[in-house]
């Protein structure tokens, strides 16, 4: 019988998983819930500052960009919350559905109003001759380390100078 009640993993009195070194020097590892994963998502999606969201999980900004965001960068932090909100507008354009499915005018209305907007959206892409598929954005250059740009400036010093250029003194 005691095999019954085993668990993998440890839990507190509320089921919260309990971090591996709880107790022990150092910092105690944060693990995500699934609560506090839908309520980074959410707030996201209302446009909060990630310091913010940190600051309302009682968790660092690294400690959330670590285990809420796939690599931890900035810009991976904007990527989620553009995610976020596609799926955000997707679920409730589906709960809409459903209840205009079941004949709510109200949200027959506004779903007839969302085809609408998007409609005019594709008319005016149209007229403007934009595509769907962005345009490709030049490569930058790479970035230069310093003896690069110290070889740059010289090459430069001495092209300017008429004494120094030995095609310019002969």
């Amino acid at each position: 019988m005691g095999e019954f009640f085993s668990v993998a993993g440890n839990f507190d009195l509320l089921g919260d998983p309990i971090p591996e070194n709880h107790g022990k020097a150092g910092a105690n590892g944060h693990i995500p819930t699934a609560e506090n994963v839908k309520k980074v998502r959410l707030l996201l999606v209302a446009g909060m500052e990630v310091s913010r969201i940190a600051e309302q999980l009682g968790i660092s900004m690294p400690t959330l960009r670590k285990h809420y965001f796939s690599s931890g960068v900035k810009r991976d932090v904007r990527a989620a919350r553009r995610r976020a909100i596609a799926d955000e507008k997707a679920k409730a354009l589906l709960r809409l559905d459903k209840a205009a499915e079941k004949g709510n005018v109200t949200a027959i209305k506004e779903m007839n109003a969302i085809l609408q907007a998007e409609r005019i959206k594709d008319l005016s892409r149209d007229a403007a001759g934009d595509d769907e598929q962005p345009a490709e954005k030049p490569e930058a250059p790479a970035p230069r380390n310093k003896k690069d740009q110290r070889v740059d400036a010289a090459v430069a010093a001495i092209d300017g100078d008429d004494l120094l250029n030995p095609v310019k003194v002969h």
